[in-house]
Order: structure tokens, then sequence, then C-alpha cells
């Protein structure tokens, strides 16, 4: 495993999207690994606490409204103190169902409180210039879809309950299915937050640089000592695509006047040192490369 100074010694890549230049430091994407597991047990741990059964009240009343508007069922919101669970739906020719935090759907919120307010800034000031702006409304209408599409699922639920269905079977594949909205809530913060997912990838490029760099000084040993080198380590190098490298480094070794002959790369003597300085830059070759 890398060790965090081997790290920062890594030149920084930067990664473009969308007309943006994202770059971020060491420490926020450790901020990040960690702040976010941690805040977002914290959020849960806090409206887990029995003052904040007023979320519990407010659920429970919406949905017993929703069932009554819909379905007619004549079901009730019935206060109960015991333990964590306070507050149970009463539905007419069926046990009570109890109600506890989990039931809110706050701990979706809660986990992606923390992926929101941890997901690192970009050191591009042109990037993170409006970034508060973005976390501020992804929070906001990623919070606001969970509760919405929690209460859905507890009306759809209690229904099929209400039909005669084991709550057992629907409880379990309904709130299942339901988790969909977090795939939903990834592509909007894709859409306001990319730091999210680039951050991630962010971290594998940071990770495989050091493996990049240790191929391109093999290769120019190899190349030094015997002027060709495998096609496969070529490919590795350039990142070319699998399916159709060969076809690829023929063409590109012509542009450069290289000849390809079984599986090695042949380099003419008077073409090695060109091929190393073009090999050692950031994107080697990358002026010529369509």
């Amino acid at each position: 495993m890398l060790k965090i100074k081997e790290l920062k010694k890594i030149k920084k890549p930067i990664i473009e999207f969308n007309e943006r230049k994202y770059i971020f430091s060491i420490p926020s994407i450790i901020i990040f690994a960690i702040g976010t597991p941690i805040l977002s047990y914290l959020v849960f741990l806090f409206f887990d606490m029995q003052f904040n059964y007023w979320l519990h009240e407010i659920v429970v009343k919406q949905t017993v409204f929703f069932l009554n508007l819909f379905f007619n069922m004549g079901a009730t919101a019935e206060y109960n103190p015991v333990g964590k669970y306070h507050w149970d739906f009463t539905i007419p020719g069926k046990s009570n169902i109890s109600f506890e935090t989990f039931c809110t759907g706050v701990q979706a919120i809660a986990l992606f409180v923390g992926l929101i307010i941890f997901t690192p800034h970009s050191q591009d000031s042109g990037t993170k210039r409006d970034v508060i702006w973005r976390k501020a409304k992804s929070l906001v209408i990623s919070s606001v879809i969970f509760y919405v599409v929690n209460i859905i699922r507890m009306i759809i639920q209690i229904e099929l309950y209400h039909l005669g269905y084991p709550w057992e079977d629907i409880h379990f594949s309904i709130s299942a299915a339901s988790s969909f909205v977090a795939a939903i809530i990834v592509l909007l913060m894709h859409k306001w937050i990319p730091e999210f997912i680039i951050s991630i990838i962010y971290v594998g490029t940071l990770v495989s640089e050091p493996v990049k760099q240790n191929r391109k000084k093999k290769v120019k040993e190899i190349v030094k000592k015997t002027s060709k080198v495998e096609l496969s380590l070529i490919r590795k190098v350039l990142r070319m695509e699998k399916k159709t490298y060969l076809k690829d480094i023929v063409k590109w070794s012509e542009e450069y006047g290289y000849t390809v002959e079984g599986d090695y790369l042949l380099i003419p003597d008077n073409k090695i040192s060109n091929f190393i300085e073009s090999l050692m830059q950031d994107k080697p070759f990358a002026k010529k490369r369509t």
C-alpha cells in the first residue's frame, strides 16, 4: 500500500470535465473518506434521540393522512411511548405497526449529508467558486426526495398489509426496492457536485500513477538496451484499448516511424532518444496521437 508521503511526491493529476479543472489535495481526500461515515453516523444518532421524536410524529401523521385520503382506510396514528417505539400505525382489523427512527428514512439522508459535506473541493479557483451553493442545493433536494419517497414507500407497504399481504414480506422487499432512489441521488450529485465521482476517480489516478511511472522506466531501460519493447507493455503505458490495440498500435507506430514485428515494437537507433523523451511526458506521444 502506498504511504501518504509517497503520494505527496506524485505530481497532482488534473481531471478536466465540462470545461472545469479538478485538482484535489491528499488531506481533503483523506478527510472525505474518514469524515463521511463519522458525520453520517452522528447525524443519525442525533435524530435517534428522544427529543427528536417529533419527526416520528410528523412522518406517521402525514402517512396516515394520505392512507385515508387515497384508500379511505380508517388508519390512525397512536402515541404509545414504549422504548424506541413511541408511535404506532393503527390499521382496522390488523395488528399495530410500530414506528422507529429507521422508518423516517433519515439514515439515507444522513449518509448523503456526510457525502455532500465532505466531498473535496477542487483547488482550481474557477471550479470551486460556486461549490458551496451547489452543495447546499444538492443537500436540500436530495433530502426532500428521500423524505417524499419514504412516505410513498410506507403508504404502499401499509396498503398492501391492509389488503392481506404478510408484513414481513412487503416490508423488506419494498424497502429494498426503494433503494434505487440512492442511484438517482448519485446522478443528481454528479450533475451538481461532480467533485464526488471525480474525487473517487482521482484517487484511482493517484494510486495508479507510481505503477505508470515504473512501467515507463522499465520501457526506457529495455529500449536503451535492445531497441525494442513488448507491445503489451506499450499498450499498458499508452492505455490503448485492449480489443483494438494491435490495429491501433500498427497505425500509431507508422506515424512515428517505428516497426511492429511479432509481439514487439522496434525502434530505430536514431529515434530512440526521441522515443524516450516522448514516453516520459505526462501524456506520452500526445501531440501526434489521434
